[in-house]
């Protein structure tokens, strides 16, 4: 387990801590995290007094019997629904008060809540934190062992786009080259983190373009953003590439992504805001008359999710601390014309980053 026992061990000393008599889990991601085994459907729930129960359907119960056996997590089958096995059990234990992600719970699960347990009281707040923004910390911090993984899904997909970029030419569509990013991927054995994108033309002026059968021209350029998941862990990788002669206003567009990119490394050291940093690039944008090009944050966290918090953008209330990985994405767009970003992901470390997609 990457470090799911120690993490355990925090949102257990959380709920002793607080007014809940259990903390519930069930974002499958996050559960994952925390127990080293992934199933949809799952639910965690971390009591005050007892060790955690894992609550599983039938059909994977003896997987989850086989990864749960060497931790302290009790495993509990529901033989028809998980949630009404959850609900029954909350009632045999007369649970009082039930701390969960509000990000999480579906408002049909809250409201299954509500009903098959009218006295029981749901709270998102733990300790006067929100469970969310709880998780959030300590997910946002990567360990050794977290980061030797994520560094090693960034180096394969700069890889990959070496491999691929070398065989784009003029004639292919926007979807034949986001298949041959796919087939690069999946012939390594790993997954997307995301559905890739690619768009060439007046297309990259959308930052989530979804391919199409528009061919890639000479004289034009081309965006790809994709990643991979890499032993649970993802990538996120930006590049425009270019062919022929650019057009001038993209060539500007290119140019002072780049200079912003640069200016935002080299802003990140452990202890700077988030937002400090943000307003310093809109600022750069601003200056250069390019401010009404710019059309989303400058980047976000990146691990078990391709896109989890810290979150990027000049609302921020974060400082950079050690062990964050972030992303790094600057973009300009305009419609009719095109767009450029470049996206790098970075590891703060004890005096700067280290950019891991080199």
């Amino acid at each position: 387990m990457i470090q799911g026992d120690k993490v355990l061990k925090k949102l257990e000393r959380k709920v002793q801590k607080s007014n809940a008599d259990a903390l519930l889990v069930n974002d499958a991601l996050t559960i994952e995290y925390l127990t080293n085994f992934y199933s949809q459907g799952a639910f965690l729930l971390i009591s005050k007094n007892e060790n955690p129960f894992y609550f599983v359907d039938s059909m994977n119960a003896s997987l989850a019997k086989k990864n749960l056996k060497h931790t302290k997590v009790s495993c509990i089958v529901a033989q028809g629904a998980v949630i009404n096995a959850l609900m029954l059990f909350l009632s045999d234990k007369k649970v009082k008060t039930l701390a969960f992600n509000d990000r999480d719970v579906s408002a049909r699960e809250y409201e299954m809540f509500l009903q098959m347990n009218p006295k029981m009281k749901l709270t998102k707040i733990i300790c006067n934190m929100m469970v969310s923004d709880f998780i959030d910390e300590i997910r946002e911090i990567k360990t050794r062992e977290e980061i030797a993984l994520i560094r090693q899904a960034a180096k394969k997909t700069v890889q990959i786009w070496k491999e691929v970029k070398k065989k784009i030419k003029p004639g292919l569509s926007e979807k034949q080259i986001a298949a041959m990013i796919d087939l690069a991927i999946c012939r390594r054995g790993y997954k997307n983190s995301f559905p890739t994108i690619v768009a060439v033309g007046k297309n990259t002026a959308y930052p989530h373009a979804v391919p199409t059968e528009k061919k890639f021209k000479k004289n034009e350029h081309v965006l790809a953003d994709f990643g991979i998941i890499f032993k649970g862990y993802c990538s996120d990788l930006t590049r425009t590439l270019y062919n022929g002669k650019m057009n001038p206003q993209i060539e500007v567009f290119k140019k002072n992504v780049l200079s912003a990119q640069k200016k935002a490394i080299e802003s990140i050291k452990p202890g700077v805001s988030l937002a400090g940093v943000s307003k310093k690039i809109s600022l750069f944008f601003k200056d250069k008359k390019l401010g009404n090009y710019v059309l989303h944050g400058l980047g976000h966290g990146v691990g078990r999710n391709v896109h989890e918090a810290p979150f990027w953008s000049q609302n921020c209330c974060k400082c950079f601390k050690k062990g964050m990985i972030i992303t790094i994405e600057p973009g300009l767009y305009k419609k009719n014309l095109g767009g450029v970003r470049e996206e790098d992901m970075v590891l703060v470390t004890d005096t700067g980053c280290e950019v891991l997609t080199k």
